[in-house]
């Protein structure tokens, strides 16, 4: 058969090929998993399917594939990897299994005779349909083919560890025009484990804020969501291989980043999942509470806000937060909305604010003189990172001996957070130390400043409050009221957040 072209002769009447078989057929004989139809039935442009090993990412992506292909008659499309020999040796195998295994059910070839050339990295199948494959523009080699493409749809595999660059030129070929004079209705899918990057900002951390981009999708698999795989496996991976692996490629976490600074953040344990709840179901009766704030103003960055309180216990509650980029006033009145601030004890935020670097009526005026014109009154946070980072982890690391505030059980952190802080939950992971990113000697010179703001926020916050093991120090101290230490630490009571 002949190799399909742009300039073959036009179809008069054009109507998509009906596929061989059914389309589960090309899920292999046991059909897709629930998570693979969602992923398949989607209408969006780009879509993400993985988030761990196990999952049925790879045949999900294949399946994919060969769908496509025999929707559209002379559809053409481009299954790849980011390196050439990595997809020989796994996704190039994935595919022609799929392909082996369809035309074992249904007794006769989809695949063109003689078509799959190997030289040229092409599969021509039965209805004019072709699949190209390879490397994702590693090799100069590889650049120059996706640059002479023209592709109704791409599929990578492994899709974190490709170049963004070279998937946007990806998206760029997407302009295959059908026999009908119509573009394919389907695009471009993605299949991936779990890594921060590129990836993870376009498709996961917007699934996560709840609000995805437009044409995007993201379905998470876990090997949990696969029930063709033998009962064993599971367990064997969980015994065989550290923790941290286990919670990042069997659990699917996108948290489990290398160097974080705050590693010892675990959602399982520290976010409260009710968002619809201040914790109140966690007050004691009949003690009032004063909430207290953490900001990190920015100029060209997001303002962020964190709204907390604590208990006599010295747990802290991250019940809400404020996250957004626009000028003071703009600020000011969502915060103002969004909160009674004049019941706050007190608000922490960078100390830099107070510099009057700005003028009003002639005079030197202050970002903290701004709010305080909006009825926000501040208080120049303790700046000190790193006592700052070491503060948070203190109130991050699970105390064997604290007693839990839910549950009642020994062995607890000492700070929660609610599930409607969004922004909060997204940068926590994705906050790591500086030297990966520049190599420095010293990892903990510095954590890198990238998506930090609601973690400023937090440290300001946290750094209000003494060290739980501080605390524990001072039991001569009625810890009824937390006033009582603030004055210890701070000279007043203006820092007490439980008021008797």
């Amino acid at each position: 058969m002949s190799q399909v072209t742009l300039n073959d002769p036009p179809i008069k009447e054009y109507t998509p090929s009906k596929p061989p078989v059914s389309v589960d057929a090309f899920y292999g004989k046991e059909g897709p998993t629930d998570k693979q139809v969602i992923f398949r039935d989607a209408l969006e442009k780009y879509k993400l399917f993985g988030g761990g090993v196990g999952g049925g990412k790879s045949r999900a992506l294949c399946a994919e594939g060969l769908r496509l292909s025999f929707l559209f008659s002379n559809n053409r499309g481009f299954l790849c990897r980011a390196e050439a020999e990595a997809f020989r040796r796994t996704t190039l195998n994935t595919l022609l299994s799929a392909i082996s295994e369809v035309e074992e059910m249904m007794g006769q070839r989809i695949v063109a005779k003689n078509g799959h050339n190997q030289t040229k990295k092409e599969i021509n199948l039965i209805n004019g349909s072709m699949i190209m494959y390879g490397g994702l523009g590693v090799t100069p080699e590889d650049q120059d083919r996706i640059k002479s493409l023209e592709i109704g749809w791409y599929g990578v595999d492994e899709a974190s560890e490709a170049p963004v660059k070279v998937v946007n030129m990806l998206k760029a070929r997407l302009r295959l025009k059908l026999p009908n004079g119509t573009f394919p209705r389907y695009f471009g899918m993605y299949a991936s484990n779990p890594e921060p990057g590129w990836l993870k900002d376009e498709f996961v951390t917007p699934h996560m804020l709840g609000f995805p981009k437009e044409d995007h999708i993201f379905v998470q698999a876990l090997i949990r969501d696969n029930p063709w795989l033998p009962p064993e496996y599971l367990s064997e991976l969980e015994r065989d291989n550290p923790a941290a692996w286990v919670k990042r490629y069997v659990n699917g976490s996108w948290d489990a980043v290398e160097g974080q600074v705050w590693p010892d953040f675990d959602r399982d344990i520290h976010v409260y999942p009710n968002e619809t709840s201040d914790f109140d179901i966690l007050l004691p009766e009949g003690v009032g509470i004063k909430p207290f704030g953490g900001l990190d103003h920015g100029q060209t960055n997001p303002t962020a806000f964190l709204a907390a309180y604590t208990d006599s216990d010295g747990n802290i509650f991250v019940y809400d937060e404020y996250y957004n980029k626009g000028l003071v006033s703009s600020h000011c009145n969502s915060i103002l909305e969004k909160f009674n601030v004049e019941e706050f004890d007190y608000i922490e935020a960078d100390p830099s604010m107070m510099a009057k670097t700005r003028e009003k009526n002639g005079m030197p005026w202050s970002i903290f003189e701004e709010y305080d014109e909006y009825g926000i009154s501040l208080s120049p946070a303790n700046n000190s990172k790193e006592a700052g980072w070491n503060r948070v982890g203190e109130y991050l690391r699970v105390d064997p001996e604290h007693i839990h505030p839910i549950t009642g059980e020994r062995g607890s952190p000492r700070i929660f957070i609610s599930a409607r802080c969004k922004w909060l939950l997204t940068e926590i992971p994705e906050y790591i130390w500086k030297r990966l990113s520049d190599e420095s000697t010293n990892p903990k010179e510095e954590a890198r400043k990238l998506k930090d703001h609601a973690c400023d926020a937090l440290r300001y916050l946290v750094m209000s409050l003494p060290s739980p093991y501080e605390r524990e120090k001072k039991d001569e101290a009625p810890y009824g009221s937390f006033n009582y230490m603030m004055k210890l630490k701070r000279g007043s009571t203006k820092r007490g957040m439980i008021v008797n």
